[in-house]
């Protein structure tokens, strides 16, 4: 025993909407990616600076200063070898400056002889010597004197001797650097590299414009193929960044214009099954209706006038059916669309359910059934609308006492939950039933089930409980049906209890 009953409005998808709203305004940005990015090919490009000048331009620079003091030492060694006389202080203050390598700077030049004299690139070379001169090792370096920031290292020497006898000694040192005359030596190394770091950030620059290109075109083909139609394609970027929270929404966009389209598509299908079942439904009555009247229209059939009442009584009966259906079609349709609001008001749901088992009382025992309350509660009160709820009941009994065979039995009982927040009426029934795969359509429109032969009443409108259901939902209920074991229907009401004033 069914009824067909709306699907109901579509599912609301305000919790997609707030979730899109919310969608984190801060987190990763793209900038950081290229700075990122630019940090990087610094740092390489400076680490790869430092590596080549200290693996392969200071050994350079070491090497080639090293040579060019042993070029010079042995030219000043062989000067003062080959002269006719051991030259004096003078003398070898001027050939040392004669043959200092031009161009080279930090080069210290100091011969002494063997009897102490000291001649010298500097005239204050002596203040650059250890006490022993003939102490310091090869490549050694020794502190500069007081209020001297320079310091210097020994790189090459070379024994000055006249014929067999040694009659001295060329040593060249070289100025060390400090830390800031490095680091300014540095800076102008740098520019040597000023080109590999160019390439280097334009390859840099290049791939980091490689991604973002593609990840844009990722965003490219979305769009484009949900030009075309296409709302299954989705970007699934999780990168976090602008870009990526941008790919989020547009699936998010695709996902929500996808339930859009199929809701429009189940509306259309609904709307055209909708459109079908109304005419057949209307069609029926209307058959019957045109089928009398030709009847008792058409001379060539003698009608009596017993037979004659009997076509006016089914010209009746089709005309009331038609108008049931028309109405219920009306009240459902304004339900749907929420043209009229509910007059709530306090009411006692308890007495409106025996008001209610009283009216059908009479109607029940004629033709042979039992009604039967067993109310858990005294009272439950409950905001509604009277009116509407009272269609509710009307509706549930109806239904039952169409579809139950005579002898059989409807129960009515309402009761308030543990917390007593709500309350629950249900309608169960002894009858024929519905098969458990059928529930899930019971308050569809215009649903038909299998039906009992043996049921009295084959005239409903098919909308009965696809307005309890309605009516139901917007009070905040809810209606549900299950099948009563052994045999039978029951339909369970729950309607929240009106709050503690």
């Amino acid at each position: 025993m069914t009824e067909h009953g709306s699907a109901g409005p579509p599912p609301s998808n305000s919790h997609r909407a707030t979730e899109v709203g919310n969608v984190p305004r801060r987190g990763r940005s793209v900038f950081w990616a290229i700075a990122g990015m630019f940090l990087l090919v610094a740092v390489v490009g400076t680490v790869l600076q430092g590596i080549v000048m200290v693996a392969v331009l200071q050994p350079l620079e070491t090497r080639e200063a090293r040579a060019r003091a042993e070029l010079v030492a042995s030219e000043i060694a062989n000067a003062i070898a080959t002269a006719p006389r051991p030259p004096d202080r003078a003398e070898l203050d001027s050939l040392i400056a004669r043959n200092r390598p031009a161009g080279v700077r930090g080069l210290l030049i100091v011969y002494q002889s063997r009897d102490g004299a000291v001649a010298s690139s500097r005239p204050d070379a002596a203040r650059f010597l250890p006490p022993e001169l003939g102490g310091v090792r090869r490549d050694s370096t020794f502190p500069p004197p007081a209020g001297e920031r320079r310091r210097y290292e020994l790189i090459t020497r070379r024994t000055v001797s006249r014929g067999d006898t040694p009659v001295g000694e060329v040593r060249v040192f070289r100025r060390v650097r400090s830390g800031g005359l490095a680091v300014l030596r540095m800076a102008r190394t740098s520019l040597l590299f000023l080109p590999i770091d160019i390439a280097v950030s334009i390859a840099g620059g290049l791939v980091m414009v490689r991604v973002l290109v593609g990840r844009l075109r990722s965003m490219e083909l979305l769009t484009g193929r949900v030009a075309e139609g296409d709302l299954s394609v989705r970007i699934a970027d999780r990168s976090g960044d602008e870009i990526g929270r941008l790919a989020q929404q547009l699936d998010r966009m695709t996902d929500r214009l996808a339930e859009a389209r199929a809701q429009l598509e189940g509306n259309e299908q609904q709307r055209r099954k909708l459109f079908a079942d109304v005419t057949h439904e209307l069609a029926t009555p209307l058959t019957s209706i045109r089928g009398y009247a030709e009847t008792l229209l058409d001379p060539n059939v003698k009608v009596s006038g017993e037979e004659r009442t009997q076509y006016v009584r089914g010209l009746l009966d089709e005309s009331s059916r038609l108008d049931r259906l028309i109405r219920d079609m009306f009240e459902l349709a304004r339900l749907e669309a929420d043209a009229s609001q509910l007059a709530r008001e306090p009411l006692d749901w308890a007495a409106l359910c025996r008001n209610t088992i009283e009216r059908f009382e009479s109607r029940s025992r004629k033709i042979g059934l039992k009604l039967v309350w067993r109310g858990g509660a005294d009272e439950a009160w409950i905001d509604a609308d009277g009116r509407r709820i009272e269609r509710v009941l009307d509706n549930l009994l109806v239904n039952a006492l169409r579809y139950v065979p005579e002898g059989g039995t409807v129960e009515l009982g309402l009761e308030p939950d543990s917390d007593r927040k709500r309350f629950r009426l249900t309608v169960s029934d002894d009858g024929p039933g519905v098969p458990a795969e059928e529930l899930p359509h019971v308050f569809e429109r215009f649903y038909r089930g299998a039906r009992d032969p043996k049921a009295r009443d084959q005239s409903g409108s098919g909308l009965g409980l696809a307005i309890v259901k309605e009516i139901v939902e917007r009070h905040g209920g809810t209606v549900a049906a299950s099948v009563r074991s052994p045999r039978g229907l029951t339909i369970a009401v729950e309607l929240p209890a009106r709050a503690a004033v």
